[in-house]
C-alpha cells in the first residue's frame, strides 16, 4: 500500500461533542496530545499504515460543529494510533457482504481503520459505547450521516460519513487516548 504523511503542528484541538456523548466519561477532563501528523485541507484520499503491538479496540465517536468544519473523532483505547483510509467513494459497501450503504448527503466520505476491532471475539460484545454510534445523525453543514459499515471484521472498522457535498477533509491524530480525527470544511 503506498502512501504519504504531510506534516505540520497544528495549536490545541478542542472536542464538543454534539449528538453523540459518554455518559460517565472522563473525557472533558483529559489532557490532549496532538501528534505531528496531520494532513492538509483536500479531497485527495489519504492513506497511512501503523502496525500497533496490540490490535486497538474502537471505543467511541464523537460528532461535533466547529469554526469553518464538522469534526468526526474516532476513539481507541491505549495510545497506539491505528492504520487508516479516508477517501471519497461512489459505492459505499457493509465490508463483509458487500451490500450497500446509504447514508444521508450527496458525497460518501469512507473511514477505513484497520487494524482496529469493534467487538470482543470472545464475549461477542461491542467494544464501543454508546450502542447508538452505529448510525449518527448529527445533521451537521457538512457531516449529515454517520454509518458503520464494517463492524471489526477481520480487524476492520469502518464507517461511511454522509457529506452535504464533496468539500475538502483533513485527518488528525491524536494521542492519550489514541484519536483518529477528520475534519470536513462547511
Amino acid at each position: 500500500m503506498k502512501f504519504s504523511k504531510k506534516h505540520s503542528l497544528c495549536g490545541g484541538v478542542i472536542l464538543l461533542a454534539v449528538g453523540v456523548s459518554l455518559a460517565g466519561s472522563s473525557a472533558a477532563a483529559e489532557t490532549e496530545t496532538q501528534s505531528a501528523l496531520a494532513t492538509d485541507w483536500s479531497t485527495a484520499p489519504v492513506t497511512v499504515t501503523h502496525s500497533p503491538a496490540t490490535i486497538p479496540n474502537f471505543k467511541t465517536l464523537r460528532v461535533a460543529k466547529q469554526s469553518g468544519f464538522d469534526r468526526s473523532t474516532f476513539e481507541f483505547d491505549g495510545n497506539a494510533v491505528p492504520g487508516y483510509i479516508v477517501r471519497y467513494t461512489t459505492n459505499p459497501s457493509q465490508c463483509a457482504s458487500g451490500d450497500p450503504v446509504a447514508v444521508a448527503g450527496a458525497a460518501k466520505l469512507e473511514v477505513i481503520i484497520q487494524p482496529a476491532n469493534a467487538y470482543d471475539y470472545e464475549t461477542q460484545q461491542p467494544t464501543f459505547s454508546p450502542a447508538s454510534i452505529v448510525d449518527v445523525k448529527p445533521n451537521l453543514s457538512s457531516v449529515k450521516q454517520l454509518k458503520m459499515s464494517c463492524p471489526g471484521w477481520e480487524a476492520e472498522t469502518s464507517y461511511i460519513v454522509g457529506v452535504a457535498s464533496k468539500k475538502n477533509f483533513r485527518v488528525l491524530e491524536l494521542t492519550n487516548p489514541a484519536r483518529i480525527v477528520v475534519d470536513v470544511q462547511q
